[in-house]
């Protein structure tokens, strides 16, 4: 008898050979797929720094005030959108911020719900909620807003952020007069 030999199955080259091919185009393709995730989240967060700025945008339209005061004469140094507020560390070196955590105060108390006291009838009435929901930036961190420029008389005014720190997690974008776009991979969109 003799012993016939299966052809149906593949050899091990032929199998180490289409994993290599495999692998090379795996290799190849990263760089590009990593680049559209980057570039997505860069766009999401500009898009979402926009719808944040149009809610403080339209609070200002309905209050006759922008959402930054404490009271009847002192003003937030600024606002962020997580349940965590900022710390230092996201500043870095950028100048002209309020120190984090110095009468920082959450935007959603602003803007989702009335946690303010805001007047609930006459013609600066809080009509919200500006925004349903107000998320932290693609990269887990809060926007930030340096609320305390909104009452600036400097001339020309104090430009008024809406920003994320993009990849590199910390606020390069310096808060002066001549700042009129952002600073580093800082994405953001200005309100005033």
């Amino acid at each position: 008898m003799s012993k016939r030999r299966s052809t149906g199955g593949f050899t091990l080259i032929e199998v180490v050979v289409v994993v290599a091919v495999i692998a090379i185009l795996a290799a190849i393709l990263t760089p590009f797929i990593t680049k559209y995730i980057s570039d997505s989240q860069v766009a999401r967060s500009k898009n979402e720094a926009q719808v944040i700025a149009a809610a403080v945008t339209n609070a200002y339209k309905d209050l006759g005030r922008w959402p930054n005061r404490i009271n009847a004469t002192t003003d937030y140094g600024g606002l962020y959108t997580s349940t965590v507020a900022p710390t230092a560390a996201l500043f870095g070196t950028a100048t002209g911020w309020t120190a984090a955590g110095a009468g920082w105060n959450q935007l959603n108390t602003h803007l989702v719900t009335n946690g303010h006291g805001y007047p609930a009838t006459g013609d600066n009435k809080w009509a919200g909620p500006y925004s349903t929901q107000l998320p932290n930036d693609p990269w887990g961190r809060p926007y930030v807003i340096n609320a305390a420029n909104f009452m600036s008389t400097a001339v020309p005014p104090i430009p008024v952020w809406v920003l994320s720190a993009g990849v590199n997690g910390v606020i390069e974008t310096n808060i002066a007069a001549a700042t009129t776009v952002t600073g580093g991979d800082d994405v953001g969109v200005r309100i005033r």
